[in-house]
């Protein structure tokens, strides 16, 4: 009987502490599944529009199916797969259990994003919407992106970074008001400084780098190489001439360049494009010996010359100079304008110094050298008056052969006025006194023409009076021949 006693006694014991047992999961359970707690929960049911969730609560959770619903219609999870909640509602047993995937995955970004801040790391999020000064982006709660701030420069269309993910920067932060400003260009800037120490601590003139394409202006682009910034001048960029950067480069374009120049202390990078190996001077000396007859195109006109590019990348200078053999030229637009073509002899070769001198004239024979091959002193020539001086008298005897009949050597009959009694364009006969190649001149005389004539007259009446023999020499001369004669003696 004291043995029933004692069964019946620790039954009694047992079947408290079950109770006990049972209230206490249960208690814990309650107390795990209230509202706002983000539990672990298993799928156990799939209807049309909602789904049953087992969250360890005495009942199973209902969560909308459209949350775990992709865009294209297929389902996140099914049956048997875990899941992260949200407890939205009470857990009495009144009360219908929700539950919420969406918020819980909401909370655990709130909880994410306190920590970063907390910590000072980046934070990730999805840009969503452009609003007055900036843009709108999901990094756990919304957060403000300044305009200045998604980029390293400053952009004009917000548009495109519409539904894109990046890192950002908290700059500014006060969650309990939802107040959360953040920067995309703080991330880029940290980024582009850490590859600029990587990049300072290897670069050296004469290395071959990838680099992109950052601003272009008139005289040259900026390339970004690894954080820092070098400039490919103009001059650089190719063997033929260009007149803009944007010719050959666009904004983000990648590029491969050569270090040419690198100063440290002022952190000076120049860049060089060209390839040497596609230098066309290499070969030029060659392909323009001296002596020899090229022809271009005219490329620039200065003062001093005309440019004449030969083919991509080789220009040769004409000199002002050397532009005509006869004419006086202030300015080599007299002769040429840019676009013509013009041939001319390559008068001196600089491959090393990149530089070559052309001749215009040069392609023809020198006038004089031919004038002075075909005409002697002494010969009697005729040419046109160009022009008067207080002097004498300018006469054209070839296309830019001028020769001077001095004052003292105009014909007799011109009388006081003799300059003024020829007029530019009208025809006279000459006779060649001198001939200076080598400066150029051409002395002339008229009066030596009638000389010769009364010298002549002389010995004609000369011979004939000695051929007669009946008559003096002197009753020969008619009054005229003596008047001549005396002039000639």
């Amino acid at each position: 009987m004291e043995d029933k006693d004692r069964l019946n006694q620790g039954s009694d014991v047992n079947s408290e502490e079950d109770f006990a047992s049972l209230l206490a999961q249960y208690e814990g359970a309650s107390q795990r599944l209230r509202p706002g707690k983000v539990v672990q929960g298993k799928i156990v049911s799939i209807f049309d529009t909602e789904v049953l969730v087992d969250a360890g609560g005495r009942a199973e959770g209902i969560l909308k199916k459209e949350e775990i619903t992709a865009p294209d219609g297929s389902l996140l999870y099914n049956v048997g797969d875990a899941i992260t909640v949200l407890l939205e509602s009470g857990t009495g047993s009144d009360q219908q259990l929700r539950v919420s995937y969406r918020k819980a995955n909401r909370a655990r970004q709130q909880a994410a994003l306190e920590e970063s801040i907390k910590s000072g790391r980046p934070v990730e999020g999805r840009i969503t919407e452009v609003v007055k000064g900036g843009l709108l982006a999901d990094v756990g709660m919304r957060g403000f992106i300044p305009a200045s701030q998604i980029d390293e420069q400053y952009v004009e269309d917000l548009r495109p970074y519409i539904g894109q993910t990046h890192t950002f920067k908290v700059i500014q932060h006060d969650l309990p008001n939802g107040k959360l400003i953040l920067s995309r260009k703080a991330i880029l800037n940290d980024a582009k400084a850490d590859r600029r120490r990587e990049t300072l601590a290897t670069l050296a003139e004469g290395q071959r780098i990838i680099g992109v394409v950052k601003r272009i202006m008139e005289y040259g682009v900026f390339v970004d190489i690894g954080g820092l910034e070098g400039l490919l001048h103009i001059s650089e960029m190719s063997w033929k001439r260009i007149k803009h950067p944007a010719e050959i480069f666009k904004l983000g374009d990648q590029i491969e360049v050569d270090v040419l120049k690198f100063d440290r202390e002022k952190n000076r990078i120049s860049l060089g494009f060209r390839r040497a190996e596609e230098d066309p001077w290499l070969t030029a000396g060659e392909t323009y010996p001296e002596g020899y007859i090229v022809r271009g195109v005219v490329k620039k006109v200065e003062n001093f010359g005309a440019f004449i590019e030969l083919e991509t990348g080789i220009h040769g200078l004409i000199p002002v100079s050397e532009m005509s053999w006869t004419r006086r030229i202030s300015h080599p637009d007299q002769l040429v304008k840019i676009g013509d073509v013009v041939e001319a002899v390559v008068t001196r070769m600089d491959p090393p110094n990149r530089k070559m001198s052309l001749s215009l004239r040069q392609v023809t024979e020198n006038p004089w050298d031919v004038f002075g091959r075909d005409h002697q002193p002494g010969e009697v020539i005729r040419g046109k008056v160009t022009r008067a001086a207080e002097f004498g008298l300018f006469v054209e005897l070839a296309e830019g052969i001028e020769g001077l009949m001095h004052v003292s050597e105009l014909p007799e009959t011109s009388g006081k006025n003799a300059l003024a009694s020829f007029q530019p364009g009208q025809e006279v006969s000459a006779k060649i006194l001198a001939i200076d190649l080598q400066n150029k001149k051409v002395s002339l005389s008229g009066r030596a023409i009638a000389d010769d004539e009364a010298q002549g007259h002389v010995r004609e009446y000369m011979e004939a009076a000695v051929n007669s023999g009946s008559h003096s020499l002197g009753e020969s001369f008619p009054q005229e021949l003596r008047q001549k004669s005396h002039k000639a003696e």
